[in-house]
């Protein structure tokens, strides 16, 4: 049983304004007419409630339904009869705040399923925000949701949202849901979009507003039968109105922690439910046509080389036991996924893409082993069938197991690739252990990661981790890694030791409201290098002290928030006799800020960044600039303004002046969401940097346009088009997605990809062809369930 924040009383019944309950909305019009005319009383009591609920505390049983539910959206069966609506909180704007809207969420279950219902009344429909059609796409839309912890872990959980239009979203939640903000990571991070399960929902929009019901069942989720024939799971409910800046939550959560924390949510007991193991066989098959420009033998002109593509493969997922699952693949293919969005690097230092792709996604925050400094991960997904440029490799099959033996978390992959031009055929594994110990927000786990190719070149890389509650929201991580390689015949063999090694600590103060801190220290060997991670620098001291402040001024305020911090970093490089490099300062960093939220969600932010580098080697910028070797100080500061999700358009602008290097920076990043209709979305980003370096001589100009068209025709039929031109390599690139969902599990995509050479005259070479490249991709998927 999990031990959540500790409070003294808990009601589950009545709501935060005007209930109505299950019997009353029961055997009324099923066109909704009748849903919500009785006369409504609204007494203090009403009123009050959710502004005097508690937090969570305790095991509270969920009610069962008492019959069937036809899901069509307006929980008006006699099944629901039984089931009060929770008690809802404002978390946002105001904890506790008060309002006059009227909505409820009620949960219930039976044998096969949880179900969800949401009822939005308003006196004008007209208000309700309704915009998206698609699945996983949000576009301002109101909404509700539900989050379970199925694991009773405080670690792992899953999302479900439905939207009034009928669209629905699903994710994963990772790292106890402390960071809410979300973000992605190579084993999908705190937030991951990407996971999909088998679930429905069903809306309907009347004039007395607009009303859903989900449906979950529960051989989509993954948990464990207690002795007694009941499931403890965390589950947090909530509702959400982006135009007033609005949302609650069931149970009560203080704005000191982000809703999304786990550890906050209330402990539910389902009684005699037992996990289903389906197995799902998804065969694909595909075919499609590419050409790309290519020299001919004698290096003088440009031509086309085509090719043809039919492929067939699949996907089986099963259950060994009801607490795993397990994941086999045959010639793997991703040609559906998103494409990655061009960054700028300004730096000398690779740069980090999130992983889009779904076989990594189900539970990929077992596989989650962040390695202290610069988004470092032992594992990154992207190291396997993707090349260093992002081009896929070609997947022969593999096999993922993730779930829990016993009091362990396990993950397990094993996927093979096949050769190219540059790469020889390579196996990848990755090993996850991971339990609780000491109390239930404390773990120790252990991870190895192996890459061995054909050739016999080898890497395996381990570490042991251990995150430790040591008092209130004072936390303490410790981790030590290392690196054993060999194999290739032109690097020197690493057998361990500590030069192969990283070792990391941090101690850190996890809240939002009030004074927060993380202090970090990590030392990282030359020879820790991890096949199958992510680093960005090597054989570096690095430090971190960072330190934050936040408050929540109340009702009578205008502002939501306020924010005031300093984040401090310094790399230090370990130097080495053989190549002459001295110990010395390599990199620091002062970041000083202050960040203020209105009520309906505006923020604005201001920040200034003072930063040491010590280049040892130079490096470009552009074609037209670099960074020389020597060692720099400089300054610059930046001002970022950020729109309310509430907003129809949504822009998002950041400013930046000042020092860089040993010349001058203006730039301008931005984006900007227009939620056109339920049919259209439209977003578009600029990506604007001038540099000069005046006493080299030095200037150039960088300019990285993006723009996303997202419409759909209804729930089922749905185009993606993405459209970036990056002017450091003047390429202008389009990906377009075409996706005809049958129904869950069966989908038609049709995919165009496109590269243009807008800047076709480069010395030295014949004139580019004004197409680098296109490929027309058709593919089938068809999920059966047995």
């Amino acid at each position: 049983m999990s031990t959540r924040a500790a409070v003294v009383g808990l009601s589950v019944a009545g709501f935060l304004i005007s209930p109505i309950s299950g019997s009353e909305a029961a055997g009324q019009d099923r066109s909704g007419n009748g849903v919500g005319e009785r006369s409504v009383v609204e007494t203090q009591a009403d009123l009050d409630a959710g502004r005097e609920a508690p937090v969570a505390s305790g095991v509270i049983d969920l009610q069962r339904l008492t019959g069937p539910v036809t899901l069509d959206g307006l929980s008006d069966e006699e099944a629901w009869s039984g089931v009060e609506p929770l008690t809802l909180t404002m978390y946002e704007p105001t904890f506790r705040g008060a309002s006059d809207r009227r909505i409820q969420l009620l949960v219930g279950y039976d044998d096969e399923a949880l179900y969800v219902a949401g009822r939005f009344f308003h006196e004008d429909p007209s208000e309700i925000r309704a915009f998206s059609l698609t699945r996983d796409r949000w576009s301002g839309d109101d909404g509700f949701g539900v989050l379970l912890d199925t694991f009773n872990d405080n670690e792992n959980a899953v999302r479900f949202v439905g939207l009034p239009m009928g669209a629905r979203m699903d994710m994963t939640i990772t790292g106890g849901g402390a960071d809410g903000g979300g973000g992605g990571g190579g084993a999908g991070g705190p937030r991951n979009n990407s996971w999909n399960a088998f679930w429905d929902l069903q809306t309907q929009v009347t004039d007395q507003g607009w009303f859903g019901e989900m449906r979950i069942p529960f051989s989509s989720l993954r948990f464990e039968s207690g002795e007694d024939g009941g499931v403890v799971m965390g589950m947090m409910a909530y509702a959400y109105e982006p135009g007033l800046g609005s949302r609650w939550t069931y149970p009560a959560i203080p704005q000191d922690f982000p809703y999304t924390q786990i550890s906050a949510w209330q402990d539910v007991r389902l009684e005699d439910i037992e996990p289903r193991n389906p197995v799902y066989l998804m065969p694909y098959g595909l075919t499609g046509a590419s050409r790309s420009a290519e020299l001919n033998e004698a290096g003088d002109q440009w031509g086309y080389a085509s090719t043809e593509q039919y492929e067939i493969g699949g996907d089986i997922k099963l259950n060994p036991t009801p607490n795993l699952t397990l994941d086999l693949t045959v010639n793997t293919d991703f040609a559906a996924v998103e494409a990655d969005q061009q960054q700028i690097n300004l730096t000398r230092f690779s740069l980090f893409f999130d992983e889009k792709r779904p076989f990594f996604q189900e539970r990929a925050g077992i596989f989650g082993f962040d390695t202290g400094a610069d988004r470092g991960t032992l594992f990154y997904s992207r190291r396997i069938g993707l090349s260093g440029t992002g081009q896929p490799l070609p997947i022969y099959g593999g096999a993922r197991l993730v779930g829990r033996i016993g009091t362990w978390d396990v993950g397990l992959i094993n996927m093979q690739t096949a050769e190219n031009e540059t790469t020889a055929s390579e196996n990848f594994g990755v090993l996850r252990l991971k339990r609780r110990v000491l109390n239930e927000n404390s773990f120790i786990g252990a991870m190895s990661t192996s890459r061995v190719d054909v050739d016999g070149r080898y890497n395996v890389t381990y570490g042991t981790d251990g995150l430790f509650r040591v008092a209130g929201d004072e936390y303490v991580t410790l981790k030590w890694l290392q690196t054993f390689q060999g194999g290739d015949p032109l690097l020197e063999a690493t057998p361990g030791g500590f030069d192969a090694a990283r070792v990391v600590f941090d101690w850190t103060r996890r809240r939002q409201g009030g004074l927060s801190y993380q202090h970090a220290f990590t030392y990282s060997g030359a020879g820790y290098v991890p096949g199958v991670g992510f680093e960005s620098r090597a054989d570096f001291v690095r430090g971190q002290s960072d330190w934050n402040y936040q408050w929540f001024p109340g009702a009578e305020s205008a502002f939501r928030r306020f924010w005031v911090g300093a984040q401090t970093n310094g790399w230090m490089r370990n130097g080495s006799e053989a190549l002459g490099i001295e110990r010395a300062f390599e990199t620091a960093q002062i970041n000083p800020f202050i960040q203020l939220e209105t009520k309906p969600g505006t923020t604005f932010k201001i920040s200034s960044n003072t930063q040491y580098e010590d280049v040892l080697t130079e490096f470009e910028l552009s074609p037209d600039a670099s960074i020389p070797a020597r060692a720099y100080w400089f300054t610059e500061g930046a001002a970022e303004f950020r729109a309310p999700r509430g907003w129809m358009v949504r822009p998002n602008v950041t400013l930046t002046a000042g020092e860089f290097f040993d010349g001058r920076r203006v730039g301008v990043s931005s984006n900007v969401s227009w939620s056109v209709d339920e049919h259209l979305e439209l977003q578009g980003g600029w990506e604007w940097n001038r540099i000069r370096f005046a006493e080299r001589g030095q200037e150039f100009v960088s300019n990285l346009l993006r723009l996303t068209a997202r419409g759909a025709v209804n729930t089922k039929l749905s185009v993606d088009a993405f459209v970036q031109y990056n002017s450091l390599n003047d390429l202008l690139s389009t990906n377009t997605r075409v996706r005809y969902n049958f129904r869950e599990g069966q989908d038609l995509w049709l995919v165009w990809n496109e590269g243009l050479n807008l800047e076709r005259e480069i010395l030295g070479v014949p004139t580019l062809p004004f197409e680098n490249a296109r490929t027309l991709t058709l593919k089938y998927t068809h999920t059966f369930i047995f």
